[in-house]
């Protein structure tokens, strides 16, 4: 049984119920990195599988903007720290068009999720508060926050003096969230202090006083507010990243308060892999590490995408390196043997990885064009895909199999030009290869000829390459070693396209300057 099936008869032995409410959370402090989209996938494909199997299910996003932005994106102006302690969605946005800083990322992420096919009811934090739908938790808290007090230290360790409260007001004074500590609740009112050395990121004003914590006035301190949401949304179906899993982590901290604070019974949840970057280093969205999921969303197609997850048990970490073959190339692979096995009936598991990968409906059997084999053949000026796809095939080509070729001809592209190692691309290099040194006085005495030879026109890249072998007989020169001389001057490789049509469209100009440079 495939994992996600595994997944969901898991929920519902343990959790039998009419009815599901599925949610993950992301708080857009900046780029949103690929890894967010794990629980995006795995969430998803609870929900869809959820209702394949008869049941209520509702899919819900909630984008956290009430958090202070506690961590500066390298990428931003520097103009943007001065906005540190304020929570998100009171951060301006980089770009017009948005309300704030959190919509521009959010709004972006959900773009991208939205390509692999999951369509999950947004949530906004902020405005949860400002409608006063957290009233009644916040309420809850208060009343109860020697209760709250307690499970932090009994199940984190954590010890809160008495004056200690799990709310944050946003202050009316300076417009910080994270500088700010309550010190009394009354029933009404919290008194507040926004400290200027309570946090090392921000500092608060000094500004003291007492505000109603309702309405949105500021928010519960982040384990009580997860439990929270689960309790306003009515979450029953929530799984986490392993760090929040931990024995005595946020997750079991939560758990506890939504128990005995909330009198709410905490979702079912999961412990999933990270998504990690380049080196296995922990993606994150302030800090710029991982690629961005807008970022790899065009690099490879939603269900490629889709599929890079899904193949993936949720136990199990994903590496995702653009610039390495395995993670690119042999992903495109993988997805053609699991789709040959859907078409054939074959093996169970690559099937359904397949089937579960589809953005929309499951295409019809056709002959995939591999990607590994679309790269090389879009680097040879002289061959035209379609008519080598269809050479490859035997016979002409569908219209779904065009479309197909035509799609991984763009994505093929788009790897080379940002990801490809360097053995991979066939285009001319920016500066005289290194390799180039190695050329023997007589390969050298070849370029110059040949600079003399692309003096002239040539229309016809078949005369061209005709031209060039003979110029290498008249020399003396063996072919191997004159057309050698051509790639380690331009490519820094031994071998390469064809060489004339190569160097038509790379350009005659371009070829002569990069000539003389490698024969001096």
């Amino acid at each position: 049984m495939f994992w996600a099936d595994e997944l969901v008869k898991e929920i519902t032995d343990k959790r039998p119920a009419k009815s599901y409410w599925v949610d993950d959370m992301k708080t857009p402090s900046g780029r949103i990195h690929t890894g967010a989209l794990c629980g995006i996938v795995i969430h998803g494909l609870i929900h869809q599988l959820l209702l394949e199997k008869g049941k209520k299910s509702t899919y819900s996003y909630v984008f956290n903007d009430m958090d202070p932005m506690d961590g500066f994106p390298t990428y931003l102006p520097e103009k943007f720290r001065a906005y540190m302690g304020r929570p998100l969605f009171k951060v301006p946005s980089p770009e017009k068009g948005f309300d704030s800083l959190a919509e521009y990322y959010a709004k972006e992420f959900q773009t991208v999720f939205e390509s692999l096919g999951f369509k999950p009811q947004i949530f906004w934090s902020s405005r949860l508060y400002a409608s006063g739908k957290f009233d009644e938790v916040i309420r809850e808290a208060l009343d109860q926050a020697p209760e709250v007090r307690r499970l932090y230290h009994e199940i984190s360790g954590y010890d809160k003096p008495d004056n200690w409260y799990p709310f944050q007001v946003i202050c009316p004074q300076c417009g910080l969230v994270g500088a700010t500590i309550v010190t009394n609740w009354d029933g009404k009112e919290v008194a507040f202090e926004c400290r200027a050395k309570l946090v090392d990121w921000c500092q608060g004003c000094g500004h003291k006083g007492r505000i109603s914590p309702f309405g949105g006035t500021g928010k519960l301190m982040w384990k009580v507010d997860w439990a929270a949401h689960w309790k306003v949304i009515g979450i029953t179906v929530e799984g986490a990243g392993k760090d929040h899993m931990s024995a005595g982590g946020s997750h079991d901290l939560s758990s506890a308060l939504a128990d005995k604070v909330f009198n709410y019974r905490s979702p079912f949840s999961f412990l999933y892999e990270w998504f990690l970057a380049k080196g296995g280093a922990k993606m994150s969205s302030s800090k710029g590490v991982g690629v961005s999921a807008k970022e790899v969303s065009q690099t490879l197609p939603p269900e490629i995408l889709r599929f890079l997850i899904t193949v993936s048990h949720y136990r199990q970490a994903i590496i995702f390196d653009p610039s390495s073959n395995e993670t690119v190339l042999d992903l495109f692979d993988r997805y053609d043997r699991c789709a040959q096995a859907y078409w054939e009936g074959k093996d169970e598991k690559q099937a359904r990885a397949f089937e579960l990968s589809q953005p929309g409906k499951v295409p019809a059997k056709m002959v995939l064009p591999r990607f590994r084999d679309v790269v090389t053949a879009i680097q040879d000026p002289k061959t035209d895909p379609e008519v080598w796809f269809a050479a490859k095939k035997g016979v002409k080509l569908t219209p779904m199999e065009k479309g197909e070729l035509a799609k991984r001809v763009k994505y093929a592209k788009i790897w080379l030009e940002k990801y490809a190692p360097e053995k991979m691309v066939l285009g001319m290099s920016e500066k005289v290869p290194a390799a180039a040194k190695k050329l023997s006085g007589d390969q050298k005495e070849f370029l110059k000829a040949l600079i003399g030879l692309l003096g002239e026109k040539w229309p016809d890249p078949e005369k061209l390459q005709t031209a060039i072998f003979a110029k290498s007989k008249e020399l003396k020169l063996g072919g191997k070693e004159a057309f050698a001389a051509i790639y380690l001057s331009l490519i820094g490789k031994q071998f390469g396209p064809k060489a004339a049509w190569f160097i038509l469209d790379l350009g005659v100009k371009k070829v002569i300057k990069r000539l003389k440079e490698a024969s001096r």
